[in-house]
């Protein structure tokens, strides 16, 4: 059964003539019959070509932290576009934009813009790789850190039962066309792993540049951080003077205003931010702790870009934050993400299947298996089949999560309590009919 109704059918054509596969990023293609079209969004929905609704939980990747075309942020935006948006120079709104971010921030001393969050962590490491004088940047198994070639090593795309010992783990490379020269400069760890982390800081201290790392692993499920691992990394970065980058991409303006520095109490060397700053306007940021500044301040590290700072991403982080900082919308994500994961964990147990929901209420998924992920390569436990086919369910019905258990659930401020129940009911029909078909589900690659 295809997800597309009639006219989005036709839309997808025209698309495909237009877009390869349809589509202007490969993360939206769910293949020929079910790849969606949508005609516009609002509050905590979305709704396709054909006029079919749905509860979006999975708000572009994240960035959509207030709702679909919240007015705020969209008149402020209307009103910057109207006075110019490139300029060779500084403008107004960049600085008011970078003193709202530093001011609920707190720990940074200054910043730059950029414009995607491949950009941004792409720029922190080279950055950390210029101030160290040093070439080796350590990652953990499942985090994707941007589309560039110095990351693009055991992503969560990669094979979760094929990453090697775990003493010696090998960087999985996710894509064709990277320079194999590029994996001597990159080593991977599973995430969680204090033992670990500890053993290689002290093998390979002396030559690392930066440890870059999702403080909440925001591309596998939402694994939280274990007690300790995050402040243990951060003592053994200052101990071998080693930056540490947070890539705050998705925790950043998501989990609080101080994103995982607020939430977890560690404070980076540099953080990159970018999705839920601007409520979904392309826009991204670097901040840095004050023994970094110097290192673009001097020169000699590169670090441009021609839309950078731009008037409308700049409006749209600054409307946003006005919008985040009295708290309520913070509290309505809480409320409305732990009812949800709630109300899942309650159903998931009413009949009797392994699994666990695992996040924060802002951003959590769910693991269809025995016991509770720490690390990605728990997900060579994952029932994949599972969870996708009782997803593309929920869909069906109007209610739209990844369908990929991966990447984690979002929550908006926008989203109500009548999409909750509305949730919880779909979830629970869905979950009923695939554990009744269970046997005769195709698996995730015949999809």
């Amino acid at each position: 059964m295809s997800l597309q109704g009639p006219t989005t059918a036709k839309w997808f054509e025209r698309a495909r003539g237009a877009l390869v596969n349809g589509v202007s990023s490969g993360f939206r293609y769910w293949g020929d019959n079910d790849t969606l079209v949508i005609e516009r969004g609002y509050a905590g929905h979305v709704v396709d070509m054909d006029g079919k609704d749905y509860i979006d939980y999975q708000l572009g990747f994240g960035p959509v932290i207030l709702g679909h075309g919240d007015e705020y942020v969209a008149d402020a935006v209307g009103r910057a576009a109207s006075s110019g948006t490139v300029f060779a120079m500084t403008q107004r709104v960049e600085i008011e934009a970078a003193e709202k971010v530093l001011d609920v921030l707190g720990w940074p001393t200054a910043m730059r813009f950029t414009n995607t969050g491949t950009e941004a962590t792409m720029h922190a490491i080279r950055l950390a790789r210029g101030w160290t004088a040093r070439d080796l940047v350590l990652k953990f198994e499942g985090a994707y850190h941007g589309a560039h070639d110095y990351m693009l090593y055991s992503t969560a795309s990669a094979p979760a039962g094929h990453l090697g010992s775990r003493l010696r783990p090998l960087p999985i490379q996710a894509s064709s066309g990277i320079p194999d020269a590029l994996r001597a400069y990159v080593r991977t760890l599973p995430y969680n792993d204090i033992e670990l982390l500890s053993e290689f800081f002290d093998d390979h201290g002396h030559d690392l540049a930066a440890v870059i790392v999702e403080p909440m692993a925001g591309n596998f499920l939402g694994v939280l951080p274990a007690p300790g691992f995050l402040e243990e990394m951060r003592r053994l970065c200052d101990e071998h003077e080693v930056v540490l980058i947070f890539d705050e991409v998705k925790t950043g303006f998501r989990l609080g205003l101080q994103g995982a520095v607020g939430a977890f109490g560690v404070v980076p060397d540099i953080a990159t931010y970018a999705k839920a700053m601007g409520n979904g306007f392309p826009v991204a940021a670097i901040a840095l702790a004050e023994k970094m500044v110097e290192g673009w301040s001097l020169g000699g590290i590169a670090q441009a870009g021609t839309y950078s700072g731009n008037a409308v991403a700049a409006a749209a982080v600054k409307a946003t934050i006005e919008r985040l900082e009295d708290g309520s919308a913070f509290r309505r994500i809480e409320q409305t993400g732990t009812a949800i994961m709630k109300g899942l964990e309650e159903r998931l147990a009413a009949h009797g299947v392994d699994a666990a929901v695992v996040g924060h209420p802002s951003m959590f998924s769910i693991f269809m298996g025995e016991g509770t992920p720490i690390e990605f390569r728990d997900l060579a436990h994952h029932d994949a089949r599972i969870y996708n086919n009782m997803v593309y369910a929920m869909i069906e019905h109007g209610v739209a999560p990844c369908p990929d258990a991966r990447e984690p659930w979002f929550t908006c401020a926008a989203h109500t309590d009548e999409d909750v129940a509305l949730t919880l009911e779909v979830f629970e029909s869905a979950l009923e009919s695939t554990i009744a078909r269970a046997g005769d589900l195709p698996s995730v690659e015949d999809d």
